[in-house]
């Protein structure tokens, strides 16, 4: 039987997307090692040049979770009771999620509850569906980097932010209001930016899946630039909730192409959560 074309269009979106950002094809791979080998450009104080482009976008974050299968454009999707191929293909993403424990962090059994809670009504609680700030690490590596001597920007296509991460050794500001995206404060450990983010608020999720922290969470994210990659990898930190600290797969992102820059993004419109009335997400 063939598909409808708007069930073809969304497989096609979310097998391109979970090419681009799941478990990277062999053809992927090649192209990763060939681009890793070429000179790594550096900058006049020695460090790796992490400027340019590295086309990130807000579907990185949704379609990592994918990682623990995917979905096939020959009509086997694993799911049952669904009534619409597009309730099929949903059902299918959270089913992969929920599977694959291994993509979201272990929480002490008091909060298990908690997060099972969270992930089954996420269409419903998800901070981010109400215009909150989707918050780190959840918005994932950056769309495009800009470096100074004394400090690094990341440029994200998503909701025009941006973050700035001091790298002049500066320590944490102890007098910093608490912020969702929290305080970073950059340090080079040889060729890789490392990324320390503190003094977070409590009212963002770590992913779309309930995913949740207090204030006390502590994120470093690494990046390092080989040839024309860079590998980003984050861990999070929260003993007051987590069982033990949760460390994110590596993701390798590619140069983009000259005069590529972040785009901006439409403004955030909050969604009318209350005519909701399934549990159904993407």
């Amino acid at each position: 039987m063939k598909l409808p074309m708007l069930a073809l269009l969304l497989l096609l979106t979310v097998n391109l997307a979970f090419a681009q950002f799941g478990p990277p094809s062999p053809a992927q791979i090649e192209a990763q090692k060939k681009a890793a080998a070429l000179p790594t450009p550096k900058t006049a104080d020695g460090h790796p040049d992490l400027s340019g482009f590295w086309g990130s976008n807000p579907m990185a974050a949704a379609a990592s979770i994918f990682a623990g299968g995917q979905v096939t454009l020959d009509g086997r999707v694993p799911v049952v009771g669904a009534e619409s191929l597009e309730q099929r293909l949903n059902v299918a993403g959270v089913a992969l999620r929920k599977a694959n424990a291994a993509a979201r962090p272990t929480y002490k059994p008091e909060f298990v509850a908690k997060a099972n809670e969270n992930f089954e009504r996420a269409a419903f609680l998800d901070p981010s569906y109400k215009c909150m700030p989707v918050g780190v690490p959840r918005l994932g590596p950056p769309t495009e980097i800009v470096q100074t001597p004394k400090a690094t920007y990341f440029l994200y296509n998503n909701r025009n932010v941006f973050r700035v991460v001091p790298t002049d050794g500066r320590p944490h500001d102890p007098k910093a209001d608490r912020m969702s995206m929290g305080d970073s404060i950059g340090r080079w450990d040889g060729q890789t930016l490392v990324v320390d983010v503190t003094n977070f608020t409590d009212d963002t999720w770590l992913d779309g899946d309930g995913s949740f922290h207090t204030e006390n969470m502590h994120v470093v994210e690494r990046l390092t630039r080989r040839g024309n990659t860079i590998e980003y990898q984050f861990s999070v930190e929260d003993p007051a909730v987590m069982a033990q600290p949760f460390l994110s797969r590596t993701q390798t992102l590619m140069l983009g192409e000259p005069g590529a820059h972040a785009t901006e993004d439409y403004p955030c419109r909050e969604m009318e959560q209350e005519h909701l009335r399934t549990t159904e997400r993407h």
